[in-house]
């Protein structure tokens, strides 16, 4: 843990370290938000910009090309056993979830222009306690000021500082009275007064400072405080729960250092600017002309009432002279100088006219205006898409190192997917992560969405890639396993479908059935396949307490005494004629052998011995 003189040490080397750096970052930015001024000295006035803003129009175009496609994030598995296969997969549908969670993709399109722009795009990334999910958070290069042993293509670096700025408000709402007043001495400060927070990350934690105040522009302050004493305290001290340092700095690959881009083509916007503004000046000379007095011989002009603008409406009056227009016209070099002026910066910058949604004049079919816009482009955003994925590489293992710190016994459940598609995912970080390296890919670097759709398709109508493969590569599908296996399943429910229909059609399925079986689905209560396996179980469940019953109803018979069997009988006989409404008693079935036969014979019989004496036989 470094003390606070320590880090307002390394705090003001590298604000002079990175000063040129932050020089045009600060010119780009105010060319991006439309605010630059364009100076004319000669005339003691300032101009704002009249030509097309290309720097704006190509960042946002190069970063909605970068950030169009999501990467995809694979894990190892060590063995080829299904369970391993399974958590390899749940590690990566995990990490997805954690993105959409976070809504990371947006942040990568804020972080494209970042790169594209200013050359870096830094990103801190903590754990969200209220969630139970890491969190990244996107931060400013103008506030940015990591080790300078970093070079392009390293995104790790050893340290790094934030600077930025909160007003006196914020920081007593965040219970830091006493901090305030230990650094400025006073304690009436005003509200909307703002003080300088430093923020030093590294392997061991986070220290946030409080430092100096100021009302002036938080970006030149920050500069001007560098050069300065300067005295702090410390506000917090967050202990690193990871193995790794908690901030990555990607950095656009060039020759040197950190460079956006369109660095190149600022001289030549500012060139462009002040011509057209010069041109503009010369046109509204031209509609309202300087006026002069020419004096008559012998007598001195003079004006009675003006001399008035042309464009106020009023009248001059003059005596002794006459009044004179002269017209003054621009050269005739300035609009093929301010349009080659233009020409240079989409040349130099590589913003092609297609950005702008025009097209250039020598290109007659579609196919060769993607070749165009192919050489242009391509290759920064693959090389961005590059950075990006090694980046993001890095940041998942932050967010591994955190989960399994904070959170790595406890079940935790997150949705992952989107739309109909959503589904819940409970994971234990020990048990999914247990090993942290892992790929994360664009499917095709240097193409953007349509690009990416487009070349699947062809390569699977070729037949050199497999469906599952596209599937997986394709950033509208979540998920290619579960694709997969709904694929099989659609397929499945055509042809129980096909079936259903061809025994109703035969009369094999009986209507009453059937009508069930419409009336579960078409009233959205069950899916085809849970309404037939319902019918099924009905009916097979109907067999069943039918079988019940005969069954019951045997043993009732076998359970039967001979006064319960001769019961009915003697009822009919005694009764008289109401005794036949009665139900008829039932008659055991024979069995096997005489003896049997014999039984049935004498209980039959035994009845009527019963109800009456038996007759004598006469004869011998």
């Amino acid at each position: 843990m470094k003390s606070v003189e320590e880090i307002l040490g390394l705090y003001k080397q590298r604000i002079n370290y990175y000063a040129p750096l932050q020089s045009r970052i600060r010119t780009v930015q105010a060319i991006y938000n439309g605010s630059a001024d364009i100076p004319l000295p000669e005339m003691e006035r300032n101009e704002s910009p009249s030509i097309p803003n290309l720097l704006a129009q190509g960042v946002d175009q190069m970063a909605g090309r970068i950030a169009s496609v999501t990467p995809t994030v694979t894990f190892a598995n060590k063995n080829d056993n299904r369970e391993e296969r399974r958590r390899a997969m749940m590690a990566g549908r995990v990490v997805g979830g954690w993105w959409q969670e976070d809504r990371l993709m947006m942040k990568m399109k804020q972080r494209a222009r970042h790169l594209i722009a200013y050359g870096m795009s830094p990103v801190v990334v903590r754990w969200n306690y209220k969630n139970n999910t890491p969190t990244w958070h996107v931060r400013h290069p103008l506030e940015t000021f990591p080790s300078v042993d970093i070079t392009a293509g390293q995104v790790t670096p050893t340290d790094v500082i934030f600077a930025y700025r909160r007003s006196v408000a914020w920081l007593r709402s965040m219970g830091y009275q006493n901090q305030i007043t230990t650094v400025t001495g006073r304690y009436d400060m005003s509200q909307d007064a703002s003080m300088l927070l430093i923020e030093y990350v590294d392997i061991y934690g986070t220290q946030l400072l409080l430092t100096s105040y100021s009302t002036t522009d938080p970006y030149e302050q920050m500069m001007f405080e560098g050069s300065k004493s300067m005295k702090g305290t410390v506000l917090e001290f967050i202990p690193n729960m990871g193995d790794e340092i908690c901030a990555t700095v990607p950095m656009r690959i060039t020759l040197d250092g950190a460079a956006g881009q369109f660095d190149n083509m600022i001289g030549m916007y500012y060139q462009q600017a002040r011509l057209m503004a010069l041109e503009t000046i010369a046109v509204e000379k031209g509609i309202f002309p300087d006026t002069y007095i020419v004096s008559r011989p012998g007598e001195v002009g003079r004006f009675l009432d003006g001399p008035h603008d042309g464009r106020s409406g009023m009248v001059n009056v003059i005596a002794g002279g006459d009044i004179r227009e002269i017209q003054s016209q621009p050269g005739y070099l300035t609009n093929p100088t301010i349009d080659r002026l233009e020409r240079n910066q989409r040349v130099t910058a590589g913003i092609p006219p297609e950005f702008g949604g025009e097209s250039g004049s020598n290109i007659r079919t579609g196919r060769r205006g993607d070749a165009v816009l192919s050489a242009v482009i391509d290759f920064p955003v693959a090389e961005a898409q590059e950075t990006f994925a090694y980046a993001i590489t890095e940041e998942d293992k932050i967010a591994i190192s955190l989960a399994k710190a904070n959170n790595g016994n406890n079940p935790t459940t997150i949705y992952v997917g989107t739309g109909n598609n959503t589904k819940a995912v409970t994971y234990t970080a020990n048990k999914v992560f247990q090993d942290k390296n892992h790929v994360v890919s664009y499917p095709a670097t240097g193409t953007d969405v349509n690009s990416l759709i487009i070349g699947l398709g062809q390569r699977v109508g070729l037949g050199i890639m497999s469906k599952r493969t596209a599937a997986a590569l394709d950033p509208f599908i979540d998920n290619s396993e579960t694709e997969h296996d709904q694929i099989i399943a659609e397929g499945l429910e055509q042809a129980l479908v096909s079936g259903l229909q061809q025994q109703a059609a035969t009369g094999a399925i009986p209507p009453l059935v059937l009508a069930k079986i419409m009336t579960l689905v078409s009233n959205d209560r069950m899916e085809l396949a849970e309404a037939l396996n319902k019918a099924t179980q009905d009916a097979l469940k109907e067999q069943q307490k039918l079988q019940e019953e005969q069954q019951a109803e045997q043993q009732n018979q076998q359970a039967m005494t001979p006064d319960q069997m001769m019961a009915p009988a003697m009822a009919a006989a005694m009764g008289g004629p109401n005794a036949a409404q009665a139900p008829p008693s039932p008659i055991p079935g024979a069995g096997q052998g005489t003896d049997d036969l014999g039984a049935l014979l004498s209980s039959l019989r035994r009845p009527e011995t019963a109800g009456q004496p038996v007759p004598q036989m006469g004869g011998r």
